[in-house]
Order: structure tokens, then sequence, then C-alpha cells
């Protein structure tokens, strides 16, 4: 399904997601968090055609690191003079401050995933190492090695999945580290067949190569990774005319 964030450059959005990461990263209060990933949501939903119902799957495997974000700094933050103890058990003590510190990180965490599954889901790997190749410079052999990669990944789990079938059949019911050796061995033949293939096909050779597929940048790629730029730094200033802003000051404390 062709949607306005499929239509854009790859380069363009993968700039976008690491400035938005960047930008992320040195927040460490709970609201501003919020709003991107509100935002991130909103915008991926309209403009990408990504279901809600995706966030949640791909968001599942960051809950643990988040409970363990809040938690950690909610009983270990140290307190500040005067801050609030919202609960204690005996000398476990759990401060307003270490809470709120707690949960801003956590957040964080949700929208910096959050804006990587939207790039993702909406960019064709293909057309990422086009267009990296030939927008953002990137050497053609990195660049195609980085798709032969991406598209091996998935076969692991495959291959695992048929590993550990065979061994059951079989009658090995050992551990699941009992397949790991065999799928070591089928990774390995599989790499060296996709090297042959790629030196068949001449990525060894010198000087400049040509691309079939050719994935224009143009003004509208230019004018969406500019008005999404903005729209985060609008956020920063309504979180800093509201007061609730918190930047990172270089300690990593609440």
């Amino acid at each position: 399904m062709s949607t306005y964030l499929r239509r854009r450059n790859p380069a363009a959005k993968l700039v976008v997601a690491l400035v938005l990461s960047l930008l992320l990263v040195l927040v460490i209060d709970p609201v501003t968090p919020l709003l991107f990933l509100a935002a991130t949501i909103a915008g991926g939903v309209a403009a990408g055609g990504i279901r809600v119902g995706t966030y949640a799957r791909a968001s599942m495997p960051l809950i643990a690191v988040a409970i363990g974000f809040v938690w950690s700094n909610a009983v270990f933050a140290t307190p500040v003079p005067g801050d609030q103890i919202l609960a204690s058990w005996g000398p476990v003590r759990i401060s307003e401050t270490g809470l709120r510190f707690g949960t801003g990180l956590a957040l964080r965490g949700f929208a910096i995933g959050v804006v990587s599954v939207t790039f993702i889901r909406s960019t064709d790997p293909a057309d990422l190492v086009v267009s990296l190749i030939h927008d953002m410079r990137v050497p053609f052999r990195i660049g195609y090695a980085l798709l032969a990669a991406y598209r091996f990944l998935p076969f692991v789990a495959q291959e695992y999945t048929q590993i550990r079938l065979a061994q059951r059949v079989r009658g090995v019911t050992r551990s699941p580290l009992a397949g790991v050796l065999s799928l070591f061995a089928m990774a390995i033949r599989r790499a060296t067949r996709i090297a042959v293939a790629m030196d068949a096909r001449g990525f060894a050779a010198a000087g400049p190569r040509t691309s079939f597929r050719v994935v224009p940048l143009t003004a509208a790629d230019i004018a969406f990774a500019l008005v999404s730029v903005a729209t985060a730094v609008a956020l920063l200033g309504t979180g800093a005319l509201g007061g609730w802003l918190r930047l990172w000051d270089g300690r990593f404390s609440a």
C-alpha cells in the first residue's frame, strides 16, 4: 500500500528518525516523551497506514526495560532536599523525584522505539540501501552487504524452528541450545553462498556502479524532514513554556 510515508525518500526518513532520537535522548521529564509518543503514533497511523496494534506488539519487549527504569530509579535514587517520600517499606523508600525520573526514562525509551518502528514499517530495505548509496554516499559494498544481512535475519528464526522440529522427530528433547551448533553451521553455509553470489555479480570490482532502481530525493522529502524537525522543536518549546521540560544536565541521577 502506497502511503505518504512510504513515498518519502528513505534517507530523509532516516535523518528524521536519528534527529528525533537524539533530541529524545536529551529529555528526562515524563511529559515531553509522552507528547513525542502521541505525535509519532498519530503521524504513523495517518500518514503511514501503520496500525496501533503494530505499535503495541513492537513495544512489548520494552515493557520489562521500562519497568526496570521506573522501579530502580524510584527506589534507589537519592532523594533531593525537600523531596516527598511516597511510600516506604523498612529501608526501601520511593521518592517522588525518583519515580518521575524513572517514568521519564521509560517513556523516552518507548518514544524512541516508536520512532524506529515508524521508520522500519514505512521503508523498503532495498530502497533504503539505494538511497544511502546515492544520496548519502555510502560505499556500495557496505550498502549491499547491509541489505544482504538484513535479508538474512528472518531465515535464522525459520531455520532454527526447522532444526528443533527435526531434533524432536529424532527424539532429541534437550534444551533449546541443542540446535545452536547446527544453526551456526547453516548460517556459515548460507553466508558463504551469499558472498560467492555477490562476488559473481562484481561487487569486488573497483569503480562506480550503476543502479536499476532509482530513489530520488525531491523537494517534498526535504519539506517532510523540515516539518518533522520543526514539530519536534515546537514540542520542546511547548514544554519549556509550560514548565515541564527538563533536559539532561550530565548527571546520571534524579
